[in-house]
Order: C-alpha cells, then structure tokens, then sequence
C-alpha cells in the first residue's frame, strides 16, 4: 500500500492500494449492472477504478470495498460499502474505463 502525497491538485491524499470492489449501478446504455474490480486509489472521498464499461457522468452507483482478504462464509467480509457519483469516466487504451466516483455517503461494516 501506498500513500501519494502530491497534493497539487487534490484535495484529499490518494491510497494505492488492491482492494477488491464492487461496483453497482446503471450503465451509460441504461442497463442494471454488477462489477467486481481492484481499485486503482482510494480517498475519504472517492475511489479510482476500471471497469469493463462506461458510467454515465452525475450516475448513482453504490460500491463495496472489501478491506479484508479472508472470511469465513459465516462471517461478513470486513469493508466500506458507499454510495456516490461518478466524477469522471475515461476510455482506456486496453478497452476499459477509469471511473472516478465521489462519494457522498459511506459505512465502515
């Protein structure tokens, strides 16, 4: 895990970190969706993220970042589940999309 602290532009400091996460909401073409990820970065208020598709700017989506690597089936798997908007959704050169999304509410569970 790494702390970014170029602060140029950000108001928040950026943690690179792999955690898994998904994503659930409703695509640029209107359809439901469900997506498991690794996070590219993650701040107090947003996450960085590609995803197989695009994301519509101002579109709700909830998230769940799972922060622990092992659970048994009886147990919950320890996170941040987070409802936000997407900031920022870009093409990338392999097909997916970076999605940037700002959250407006979240849980620690």
């Amino acid at each position: 895990m790494e702390i970014s602290s170029t602060m140029s532009c950000r108001a928040k400091s950026r943690i690179n970190a792999s955690f898994t996460v998904k994503v659930r909401g409703v695509d640029a073409a209107g359809k439901d969706y469900e997506e498991d990820a690794v996070l590219d970065n993650l701040s107090a208020s947003g996450l960085y993220v590609r995803l197989p598709r695009n994301l519509e700017i101002d579109a709700e989506v909830f998230t769940f970042i799972c922060l622990s690597s092992g659970h048994s089936s009886k147990t919950a798997p320890a996170g941040v589940a987070a409802s936000g908007v997407v900031v920022r959704s870009e093409p990338q050169l392999d097909g997916s999309y970076g999605v940037a999304i700002n959250f407006k509410r979240y849980r620690l569970l």
